[in-house]
């Protein structure tokens, strides 16, 4: 991080578990896309909102495209350009204020089987926000899982007011709803795998509470932030996740 990042992490370095939940957060879809990368190498991986996300120079294969404002792009291809990167790699600069998504995304429309990663990104859009980001992912993409983490209403009011203080105190907002997850079911979508947060944080030692206490005493809370993985019901490949 440059002086203006680490002025920003100290506002949230002492929001513990919130930091570590993003870090297994992250984790998750790293493993979700290694296992595909081994199926399918030439995988077609596109993240949008990919912020400072490393993954075309961390794992193994995949034909990747990031989409992000122009500051953004332009900031990360100082410090790690397309070229250098071992897989393919494209960048496409979006303002998000302005742009449509769709058009930025019409170029690379294919029927191949391909990732659609966001993350970090539906917690501060609506409902109808998010309806009309996924409504082009239908048509351009009709062999492809969406993957992304949903955190619901309750978690954000019982956990993470202080985060969300701070969140407002740079200029955004969550948006929280109490069932995320049917705006996907209700627009085309079906779950193929949803992966608590929560309990991984478990198995990577995070959290010391037994998976059995977590279900038994928070059994409301252990599916409230997780990485779903969608599947376009239009969906004709046989991708196993």
């Amino acid at each position: 991080m440059d002086e203006y990042g680490v002025r920003i992490y100290d506002m949230f370095k002492d929001e513990v578990h919130c930091n570590a939940s993003m870090l297994v957060r992250h984790r998750i879809i790293d493993d979700v896309l290694r296992q595909q990368l081994l199926v399918n190498p030439d995988l077609c991986v596109i993240t949008i909102g990919a912020g400072l996300d490393s993954r075309p120079y961390r794992l193994n294969g995949g034909k990747w495209f990031e989409l992000d404002e122009p500051a953004v792009v332009q900031h990360k291809d100082k410090r790690l350009p397309a070229t250098k990167c071992p897989n393919q790699l494209e960048r496409i600069p979006i303002d998000f204020s302005i742009d449509v998504l769709k058009d930025k995304l019409a170029p690379i429309a294919t029927a191949e089987p391909v990732i659609i990663i966001m993350e970090g990104v539906f917690i501060y859009l609506s409902e109808d926000e998010v309806k009309e980001t996924i409504e082009p992912f239908h048509r351009l993409f009709p062999a492809h899982h969406l993957v992304c983490d949903l955190v619901n209403r309750q978690i954000v009011e019982r956990y993470g007011r202080s985060l969300h203080e701070k969140i407002e105190g740079i200029g955004a907002h969550f948006k929280p709803v109490d069932y995320p997850d049917k705006v996907f079911t209700t627009n085309g979508y079906r779950i193929k795998n949803r992966i608590s947060i929560v309990e991984r944080s478990t198995d990577f030692g995070i959290n010391k509470i037994p998976k059995w206490l977590l279900r038994y005493f928070f059994s409301s809370d252990v599916f409230g932030n997780s990485v779903y993985v969608f599947e376009s019901h239009e969906l004709y490949s046989d991708l196993v996740i």
